[in-house]
């Protein structure tokens, strides 16, 4: 069976109680599989590890001294370091379900790593419109707060696997937004433009199918009125 040495550092060395282990990996296996491993081993350390999965300070993968993703495939001899928050800051959540304006800069500084060669990012605006002459105001968005989060976290993980990106980021913002507020942020990390182009597009495109966010119309004159779905 191919074999991975595993360092812990900083908080997760205290929370593992150790300093490195040998751990038998399947063939096959990824970052995201040893985390869930180490996950049930360790249950002080299972909390940060769950985090890698989009929310809250993140507990980074390194593969012999190298950040990758956890959809990063591992081979015989690889060394995996478990790598907290450092000092100085904790990382931008992945993924948030916010009410206040998106801070679209910190999430694309964020991606911005000596590995990454592109990054691609959507700006979803709220735009002045028309209608029956009537103007647009506002858009007012909802969503089922206790199930969209775990959906756009779902989205993010997919992406990370059927994409060759290094990260991705996805935020959506909840309220009343005027006109020019951006209502929704995605930012992927790539080595090549072409994979964050395409992972952009496609996590744009899962939100509106499955993350379960309505928005409301608010015009001038007070009168209110649900968006379809296909807008």
């Amino acid at each position: 069976m191919p074999t991975v040495t595993v360092r812990f550092f900083g908080p997760a060395r205290d929370l593992a109680g150790e300093s490195s282990i040998e751990m038998e990996i399947a063939p096959g296996e990824t970052a995201g599989g040893v985390f869930a491993k180490l996950g049930e081993r360790y249950p002080k350390l299972h909390r940060a590890l769950a985090s890698a999965a989009g929310s809250g300070p993140m507990t980074r993968p390194a593969v012999n001294r190298t950040y990758v993703p956890l959809s990063h495939v591992l081979k015989d001899g690889d060394e995996v370091a478990i790598i907290p928050p450092v000092s100085g800051g904790a990382p931008v959540p992945r993924v948030q379900l916010v009410r206040e304006p998106i801070d679209e800069r910190a999430l694309i500084e964020e991606m911005s790593g000596s590995e990454a060669g592109a990054i691609a990012s959507f700006i979803g605006i709220v735009r002045a419109e028309e209608k029956g002459g009537r103007a647009l105001r506002a858009l007012d968005y909802h969503a089922y707060e206790d199930m969209a989060p775990a959906q756009m976290k779902a989205i993010r993980e997919a992406a990370l696997e059927k994409f060759d990106i290094l990260d991705a980021a996805l935020v959506h913002r909840l309220g009343l937004l005027g006109i020019g507020e951006a209502s929704i942020v995605v930012v992927v990390a790539s080595a090549h433009r072409a994979a964050a182009f395409d992972a952009c597009r496609w996590i744009v495109e899962q939100v509106k199918v499955d993350v379960p966010i309505w928005k409301q119309d608010v015009w001038g004159d007070g009168t209110q009125e649900w968006v379809e779905p296909s807008s």
